[in-house]
């Protein structure tokens, strides 16, 4: 949620951050380690350790932000490119 709040999800009602926090497309099950070396860093701070999770990774993420309308800083949307680059055109 810290990144969504840095993008936005401050001026979110309780009921839309509620909405989020239990929004399917957002919580994503994923080890004890990788979950805390990605806590709430953005694209440009963190990538999935598989390389071909990228794509996947990229177009959820992009998804999330679109769906929230939640702030992309430059940093994130050139991370954000190379990953979707390694989808299979």
């Amino acid at each position: 949620m810290g990144a969504a709040w840095r993008g936005g999800a401050y001026a979110w009602t309780p009921q839309r951050r509620l909405e989020y926090a239990n929004d399917l497309d957002v919580l994503l099950a994923v080890d004890k380690q990788t979950n805390y070396d990605k806590s709430s860093k953005t694209a440009d701070k963190w990538k999935p350790p598989l390389k071909t999770y990228w794509c996947e990774y990229a177009r959820r993420y992009t998804g999330i932000k679109a769906k929230y309308r939640l702030s992309v800083t430059a940093p994130e949307k050139l991370a954000l490119q190379e990953m979707l680059g390694t989808c299979p055109q």
